[in-house]
C-alpha cells in the first residue's frame, strides 16, 4: 500500500508543478506591455532603387558625382529619420494617437496571435504592418519593409524603390 501512496504523491507533485509552471507563462507578462506612451529612439534605414543603393543609383543612373550623391543621400536619410521622431500612445481600447514626424495621427491597432506583427490602421494613411522584433515593458523594436514604384528619372518607366527601417521606441 505504501508504494501506491508514494506513486500517488509523485503524481500529485508532478501535476501541481505543471500547473504552477503553466500559470507563469511568459505570454501573461507580455499581455499589456504594448499599452502606454512610446517615444521614438534609434532608427536605421536603408533604401534601394531596383538592385542599386541610393548612392549607386544617383551616380550610375542620374549621373551625379559621388559628392553630390552623398548630399542627396544625406537629405533622404534625414527625412526618413524625421518621420520616426516623436511619440505614439497605444491604448488598451485598441486605439492609438501619435505625433510622429511632426504629424498628428490616430487610428486602431492590433497584434497577431503570436505577437510578431503589429498592424496600425491610420485614420489618414491606412494600414501599416510592422514586424515586432522585441517587446518588453520598456522597449518596442519594430521592423518594416515598404516597396513603391515611381518614375525617378523621367523616362516613363517606374523604378522599384525599397525602404527598410528598424525603429526602437522606449517607454
Amino acid at each position: 500500500m505504501s508504494g501506491k501512496l508514494l506513486n500517488l504523491r509523485y503524481a500529485v507533485y508532478i501535476l501541481l508543478t505543471g500547473i504552477m509552471l503553466s500559470s507563469c507563462s511568459k505570454d501573461d507578462t507580455k499581455t499589456d506591455n504594448i499599452i502606454g506612451t512610446w517615444t521614438a529612439g534609434s532608427s536605421t534605414m536603408t533604401a534601394m532603387v531596383g538592385t542599386k543603393t541610393i548612392t549607386e543609383y544617383f551616380v550610375d543612373v542620374a549621373g551625379l558625382t559621388a559628392e553630390e550623391a552623398a548630399l542627396y543621400v544625406n537629405l533622404i536619410d534625414q527625412a526618413l529619420k524625421q518621420a520616426f521622431t516623436g511619440s505614439i500612445t497605444i491604448k488598451a481600447d485598441k486605439t492609438y494617437t501619435s505625433n510622429l514626424g511632426g504629424s498628428d495621427d490616430s487610428g486602431t491597432w492590433s497584434l497577431n496571435s503570436d505577437r510578431s506583427e503589429l498592424t496600425m490602421v491610420s485614420a489618414v494613411d491606412g494600414p501599416m504592418t510592422y514586424d515586432v522584433v522585441e517587446l518588453t515593458s520598456s522597449k518596442l523594436k519594430l521592423h518594416i519593409e515598404e516597396t513603391v514604384s515611381e518614375d525617378l528619372n523621367g523616362d516613363d518607366i517606374d523604378e522599384l524603390i525599397s525602404v527598410t527601417a528598424d525603429v526602437t521606441l522606449n517607454q
